[in-house]
C-alpha cells in the first residue's frame, strides 16, 4: 500500500476533490448546510475489516430503523489498497460519505481537505468528550480543531500458548521486566518456552539451538504491533511531538532497544529466525506459526483476538492466554491507537453523514460493538462489555485493558506518516534479518522518513 501521495498526485487530488464538490453543489464552506427533508438519502460507509463489518451492520440496522429516510451501504476495501482507493474516489467525486480513518492516513487527509472539521457539530450536539479516552480525542485534533470522534482503541500485548505453559509447568507471572543491557525477568521466562527436539528448554544444560521445535517468541518488524512499544519503554520513539517533520529514530535509546530486540534476544535463542515469519520479518506468518505451536508467544494488537480464536477452533487443543508487555526502563508503555469515522468534507448529504458518525461514536452503537466482541469501545465505561464477551470464549483479554488505563504512547501522526512508516519498516528489514546493524538501519530509516514527512507537509 502506498500510504502517501506524490506531489503531482496530491495536487491532482486537491483539484479533483474541489471539482467534485463544485459539481455536487456542496463544498467545505457549505458543510453545515441541511439536506432537503422528505426524501431518502443514500450513504456509503467504507471500512476494511470483514469481522467488524458484521457488527457494524447490526449497528447500522438499528440506526436505519431510527432514521427511515437514510439508507446506508457498507463498502469493504482491503486494507492494503484502502488509502489509495479512498484517494482515487475523492478524485473521481465518488468518495464514501463516511469512512474509517487510521492514524497513518489522518494528517494527510486533514491537510488535503478530505476530512470534515466536526468541531462545531460536536459543540452544537452537546457531546461530552470526557466519556472517551483523552488520548484518543487528542489524536484526532489538529490546531485545536476536531476531525473525528473516537470509536475504538488498540493496545499491544503477548498472546501465549496456555496449553504449552501448563504442560511444561511454566509459571506465567503477572508482570515481567526487561532492560536493553540484559537484566530483567523477561528473557529467563522466554528461555523456558524455547524447546529443542529433545524437550530441553533454552535455560537447560545441553539445549540444542540448532534443532528447535518451539521458539519462545518473535518481535517482528512492525511499528505498532512490533517494536514501537519497546522503543517507548526505553525512552525512544519515532517523533518527539505530533506533526513534527523530522524523526528521532537515530537516538541512542532507539539504537539500544533495536540492538536488544534484534541481536541480544537472538543470541539467547528465544527468537524465531526472522526470515521464517514473512518478507522483511513483517510477521505475515506469525499467527499461523503460533496456532501450530511453533511460536509460544505472539506479540500483536488486540484486533487479532478473533482471528486467533478462529485458528484455534476445530480440535487444535490450543488454549490462548494474554500476557501484558514486560516493563522496560520507563515502565510498561504500549502504543495506543484508535480509529475514527471520517466524514467526507464534500458529501452530498452532510447532515445525514454526521448523524451516522455521531451514532457510531455513541453509546448505543459502541454497546453493540463491545458486547459482540468486535472492538474495545472508545467510551471507557463500556470496555467491560468486550472483556465479558471474550471471557465467555475462554480468553482473558484484561491485559490489553490494563495497558490502556496505564502508560501509553499515541501512534505517531504527521503528514506523510503512512509512507514514512512503510519505508521505515522496509529499511529496518535487514536489521531484523541480521544483515545490517541497528545503527545503520536506523540512520537509513531516518533519512527516508524525514524526506517523506518534510515533503508531504509542503503540500
Amino acid at each position: 500500500m502506498s500510504a502517501a501521495i506524490s506531489r503531482r498526485r496530491a495536487l491532482a487530488l486537491g483539484a479533483g476533490a474541489a471539482a467534485a464538490a463544485a459539481s455536487s453543489g456542496c463544498s467545505a464552506q457549505k458543510w453545515g448546510a441541511r439536506s432537503s427533508a422528505g426524501t431518502t438519502k443514500h450513504l456509503t460507509y467504507a471500512l476494511w475489516d470483514a469481522n467488524q463489518q458484521v457488527g457494524y451492520q447490526k449497528s447500522i440496522d438499528v440506526f436505519q430503523r431510527m432514521h427511515p429516510n437514510i439508507r446506508v451501504t457498507i463498502q469493504q476495501i482491503p486494507y492494503g489498497s484502502y488509502q489509495a482507493k479512498i484517494n482515487a474516489e475523492f478524485i473521481s467525486g465518488e468518495a464514501p460519505d463516511l469512512f474509517w480513518v487510521n492514524t497513518p492516513f489522518l494528517a494527510d487527509w486533514i491537510q488535503r481537505g478530505i476530512l470534515a472539521d466536526i468541531t462545531d457539530r460536536v459543540s452544537a450536539a452537546g457531546i461530552d468528550l470526557s466519556i472517551y479516552y483523552p488520548a484518543l480525542v487528542a489524536l484526532h485534533r489538529r490546531d485545536g480543531r476536531l476531525y473525528g470522534l473516537p470509536k475504538d482503541w488498540d493496545t499491544i500485548a503477548f498472546y501465549y500458548n496456555k496449553t504449552l505453559t501448563k504442560k511444561r509447568k511454566v509459571e506465567v507471572p503477572e508482570s515481567l521486566t526487561w532492560h536493553p543491557y540484559g537484566s530483567g525477568t523477561f528473557t529467563p521466562f522466554l528461555q523456558q518456552l524455547t524447546i529443542d527436539r529433545r524437550g530441553r528448554d533454552a535455560a537447560t544444560t545441553g539445549f540444542d539451538p540448532r534443532h528447535v521445535t518451539t521458539y519462545a517468541t518473535s518481535i517482528y518488524n512492525d511499528l505498532q504491533a512490533g517494536f514501537g512499544s519497546f522503543l517507548a519503554m526505553n525512552g525512544g520513539g519515532v517523533l518527539a511531538r505530533p506533526y513534527d517533520q523530522e524523526t528521532v529514530l537515530t537516538s541512542a535509546r532507539n539504537a539500544e532497544t533495536m540492538t536488544w530486540l534484534t541481536q541480544t534476544l537472538r543470541s539467547q535463542h528465544v527468537l524465531i529466525p526472522a526470515d521464517s515469519i514473512g518478507l522483511n520479518a513483517n510477521g505475515a506468518a506469525l499467527s499461523s506459526l503460533f496456532a501450530q505451536g511453533v511460536v509460544a508467544t505472539y506479540l500483536a494488537g488486540d484486533w487479532n483476538t478473533n482471528s486467533l480464536y478462529q485458528l484455534t477452533q476445530g480440535g487444535s487443543g490450543l488454549e490462548v492466554g494474554v500476557l501484558p508487555l514486560p516493563s522496560g526502563p520507563q515502565g510498561r508503555i504500549s502504543v495506543f491507537n484508535g480509529l475514527t469515522d471520517g466524514v467526507n468534507a464534500h458529501s452530498n448529504h452532510p447532515d445525514e453523514a454526521w448523524l451516522l458518525a455521531q451514532w457510531l461514536a455513541g453509546p448505543e452503537s459502541q454497546t453493540i460493538m463491545g458486547s459482540g466482541g468486535y472492538i474495545w469501545p472508545a467510551i471507557r465505561s463500556l470496555d467491560p462489555l468486550f472483556l465479558k464477551y471474550w471471557e465467555s470464549k475462554g480468553i482473558d483479554v484484561s491485559p490489553f485493558l490494563d495497558e490502556a488505563t496505564g502508560k501509553t504512547i499515541n501512534f505517531p501522526v504527521s503528514e506523510g506518516m503512512g509512507n514514512a512508516i512503510t519505508n521505515i519498516q522496509t529499511t529496518l528489514g535487514p536489521v531484523f534479518l541480521g544483515t545490517a546493524s541497528p545503527a545503520a538501519g536506523l540512520a537509513s530509516a531516518k533519512r527516508i522518513a524525514d524526506y517523506n514527512l518534510s515533503n508531504a507537509a509542503k503540500y
